[in-house]
């Protein structure tokens, strides 16, 4: 399988070939505890994990600093954002990818799903003609092994367009697909239930002329009527005929989340309400936040805070949606008194929960056997700061 191919390429040479490496006097976080301790490297996999703050010979001395297993990122718009670095200007695929890698795997994310649209709600032909190109350059470059990161894709469906089932039925056999998610962006629902708010929106951000915003809307409720609830349902059969879990996104209701449940979904991708929370939780989905809505207290458009779920006990994976950085920082954002998790717990929601969501039982904490996918991070007046980061054994960042 590519998959197979894959981690053999990133695990690097056969195991006789690979020295030792050990990385000594850290302070370890595996998925239950959190100790002074080393970690033993050897052909790409964790062979030791042991106690004590010995430095042996030929060992690194950590200093006592943070060693995390390597974040794996769900949901990121960034690949997206450096083939399209401003409106108007297309940058070579695979350069883009290559960029996006670096700056990811800087963040201490080892494993990252490059999230990107299919579908479309307005003109734009931007996304729709740079999708197979960018799924391309991303299996190019994993193939050529020229990422520090290991990449999969994630493709997420906008089931208000009447040409989707077309768009995304090429792709769906593609080896790095592994996971497919269900969006429906229209007014007065889930992400955007403020009609106002959504309109300030498209405006602003989206450069939608005033004058055209109302007929936005009733094609949007048109289409929400007439293919959203069709193409969810085609999507997901689609998707589990492959084996590819899929997610709601965006779900506000605890009608949306028991038509999500009743289709299969697994996951319920940034929640709009506690209350869709809370039913997600009760279908046994695992809900994944933004950890950008961590890190700056709350939902940029105005819906329930990723804390407020934490707190509720309704949190399971952080994603960086946006800004890759946010994976670290939120994480030790939530060990502080006012959240109170503790590191092992908060470290799991962006390493070994994604992970196992995504059934990548090779990865996502310090354990023996493993992949040795590991972050080493100092903490400067309470930002996280990554020193060193390792891709399956190999120093990366």
């Amino acid at each position: 399988m590519l998959q197979d191919h894959l981690l053999e390429e990133h695990a690097g040479p056969a195991a006789e070939a690979e020295p030792t490496l050990v990385l000594a006097n850290a302070q370890v976080v595996t998925a239950a505890d959190s100790f002074r301790g080393a970690v033993t490297l050897q052909a790409g996999r964790i062979a030791e994990v042991a106690d004590g703050g010995a430095v042996p010979s030929g060992a690194i001395d950590c200093q006592g600093e943070l060693l995390l297993p390597g974040l794996v990122d769900l949901h990121t718009d960034h690949c997206e954002r450096h083939a399209v670095p401003r409106p108007g200007v297309q940058w070579d695929p695979l350069e883009a990818a290559i960029a996006h890698d670096a700056q990811v795997a800087a963040a201490g994310i080892t494993t990252v799903f490059d999230s990107l649209v299919v579908g479309l709600r307005d003109a734009d032909q931007t996304r729709r003609d740079l999708l197979g190109q960018i799924m391309a350059a991303v299996e190019k470059g994993e193939t050529l092994g020229l990422f520090r990161s290991q990449h999969f894709l994630h493709l997420r469906c906008e089931v208000t367009d009447p040409t989707l089932l077309d768009q995304v039925e090429p792709h769906m056999d593609h080896p790095l697909l592994r996971l497919v998610s269900v969006m429906e962006h229209t007014v007065g629902q889930r992400q955007f239930p403020d009609a106002e708010k959504y309109r300030e929106i498209l405006i602003k951000l989206f450069h939608v002329p005033p004058q055209q915003v109302d007929e936005r809307f009733r094609r949007d409720a048109e289409a929400s009527r007439t293919f959203a609830p069709t193409y969810r349902a085609a999507i997901c059969r689609m998707a589990h005929a492959r084996g590819i879990p899929v997610a709601a996104h965006d779900d506000e209701t605890l009608e949306h989340v028991e038509e999500a449940a009743h289709l299969g979904m697994a996951l319920s991708e940034f929640p709009t309400t506690l209350v869709a929370a809370e039913a997600a939780r009760e279908c046994g989905m695992a809900t994944i936040m933004g950890a950008p809505n961590v890190v700056k207290g709350g939902s940029q458009t105005g819906n329930v805070s990723a804390v407020a779920l934490v707190k509720a006990g309704l949190l399971d994976i952080l994603a960086s949606d946006y800004v890759p950085v946010s994976m670290l920082s939120a994480t030790l954002r939530l060990t502080e008194d006012d959240i109170g998790l503790s590191l092992p717990q908060a470290v799991k929601m962006a390493s070994l929960a994604p992970a196992k969501a995504a059934g990548l039982d090779d990865r996502g904490e310090i354990a023996v056997g493993k992949r040795a996918d590991l972050l080493r991070v100092r903490l400067v007046e309470g930002h996280p700061v990554v020193r060193t980061v390792y891709a399956a054994g190999d120093r990366v960042a």
